[in-house]
């Protein structure tokens, strides 16, 4: 059964301050992982969560999020129409082969999606395996730098897209991290969720 990809959050403790929910410089303790050998920091990037289920080697459906689409329809609409461009162009760019049958998440983004952030020409399905073994911090892995609140907030300021740098596309500003445990734990940080970032927040809940 096909499942609504988890809401991550964040290791630091968010707060209302002045009408803007973000992070403080508190750890939520059941997120301490972030700052455990093994744990990787992986470029988070910017387009709308897409499940492709893989049968026998074929792929037999597409889900955004809980919702099954209908790719092969001569009445598909723009975002099935760019769901068979990203997936088409991810398996050019054998980047599905080495997955199995079942079910696999990724990220579709491109001209329709959110704004475009990473400026690519029409659109491409970035499964997230791709991402957590080509775009994460090595200097993360392997401790180089504080893993201080302080730290990590000046790091947020510069931090570049390390997918963007991979595909030779227009060097940008990361939206953010997310953080994998071995064990399959997750955790998130975006940009906006910090007290200095100037542009617009997405609208969460508290």
């Amino acid at each position: 059964m096909i499942q609504d990809f988890p809401k991550l959050q964040s290791p630091f403790v968010r707060k209302t301050i002045n009408g803007e929910y973000i992070v403080t410089s508190e750890i939520d303790p059941d997120y301490q992982w972030i700052f455990e050998d093994g744990v990787k920091a992986v470029d988070k990037i910017d387009g709308t969560n897409v499940c492709i289920v893989i049968e026998k080697g074929n792929i037999a459906r597409v889900f955004n999020r809980t919702t099954e689409k209908f790719i092969f329809n001569v009445n598909q609409t723009k975002w099935e129409g760019a769901a068979m461009e990203g997936i088409a162009k991810a398996i050019q760019r054998d980047w599905l082969s080495s997955l199995g049958d079942g079910e696999h998440y990724g990220e579709l983004i491109g001209e329709i999606f959110n704004g475009n952030r990473h400026q690519i020409q029409g659109h491409l399905f970035v499964p997230f395996t791709y991402l957590r073994e080509k775009c994460h911090w090595h200097s993360w892995v392997q401790n180089k730098y504080p893993k201080t609140f302080e730290a990590i907030s000046d790091w947020f300021k510069e931090l570049p897209s390390l997918f963007n740098k991979r595909l030779k596309l227009l060097d940008i500003q990361a939206e953010g991290l997310v953080f994998y445990h071995p064990d399959g734990r997750m955790a998130k940080l975006r940009l906006d969720m910090f007290d200095w970032y100037k542009g617009q927040r997405h609208k969460e809940i508290e």
